[in-house]
């Protein structure tokens, strides 16, 4: 399989061996619920995941999210209205196929080196594997990796940046290892889990330091611009369906010129290794 570390059991997914066939036929329902906080509501990702693979014509996307603002795994795990999402599935009352998963930014960073955090981390992520597979048991758990903030933050000493980490490097490098610990601790405890980091930071960065001029942050230099968006949107898809949804997606949001749209499309597509390595 593409990427073979992601193990991926949407049901139907079977008939994407060939396109031609998928392109006859009816493309597999797919059900996923987005759980995040602002990352993932600014320019409505959820949404968009739904456009590219629906562009595909690979997979027919159910989307629902809850996203609140600076919300954590832990928050999502105890709150009744995402207890009730679980439960209820998707809008045809089947259960979700794939539950993406966003932890808060900071959190996120301070969880590769700080014990307490990362038990923190680790612990709404194995509360949320766990309800959701008490719904559906094959249900495909996304964990987000979230990218490291904008270099320009730590030149004028913000003390959110530098919370982080001493520069986007060593945030970055604390959000991967938070990621894949995290990961590696909800396994352990849902034995027989499909679980699997989905590497938006590692593309944000791998974009950002060979394109530097892209808009891929908001003016905040911490939220994604629309380009922003539209790469971790892509990256999703991608760890959802594999690289056959990437390459034939060709939605672009009106506000994103197409030809940035095709870069970083190019850009996941000449670097398999990223998906590859994702939680490592």
């Amino acid at each position: 399989m593409p990427w073979s570390r992601r193990r991926l059991i949407v049901a139907g997914l079977a008939a994407l061996a060939s396109r031609a066939q998928a392109a006859e036929e009816s493309p597999p329902q797919v059900r996923i619920l987005f759980l995040g906080n602002s990352y993932m509501a600014t320019n409505g990702l959820p949404a968009m995941v739904g456009e590219l693979l629906q562009s595909s014509k690979l997979l027919a996307p159910h989307i629902a999210s809850y996203l609140l603002g600076s919300y954590k795994l832990e928050q999502h795990a105890t709150d009744p209205n995402v207890l009730k999402l679980l439960k209820d599935g998707a809008d045809d009352g089947k259960p979700w196929d794939v539950l993406v998963v966003q932890e808060q930014s900071i959190i996120s960073s301070l969880a590769g080196i700080d014990r307490d955090a990362q038990q923190y981390m680790s612990g709404g992520l194995s509360k949320l594997v766990a309800l959701a597979r008490e719904v559906n048991p094959k249900v495909l758990v996304v964990d987000f990796q979230v990218w490291a903030r904008h270099e320009s933050l730590w030149a004028k000493n913000s003390p959110e940046a530098l919370s982080t980490g001493a520069s986007p490097d060593v945030a970055h490098a604390r959000i991967r290892q938070a990621n894949a610990n995290a990961v590696k601790a909800a396994l352990e405890k849902n034995a027989g889990a499909n679980i699997l980091v989905s590497p938006v930071g590692d593309f944000w960065r791998l974009v950002h330091d060979m394109y530097p001029a892209l808009p891929l942050y908001a003016e905040d230099g911490t939220h994604p611009d629309m380009l922003g968006t539209l790469l971790s949107a892509l990256v999703l898809a991608g760890s959802i369906g594999g690289r056959d949804v990437i390459e034939l997606s060709n939605w672009v949001p009106p506000d994103c010129p197409v030809i940035q749209f095709e870069r970083v499309k190019k850009m996941l597509l000449d670097h398999p290794e990223v998906f590859k390595n994702a939680g490592k």
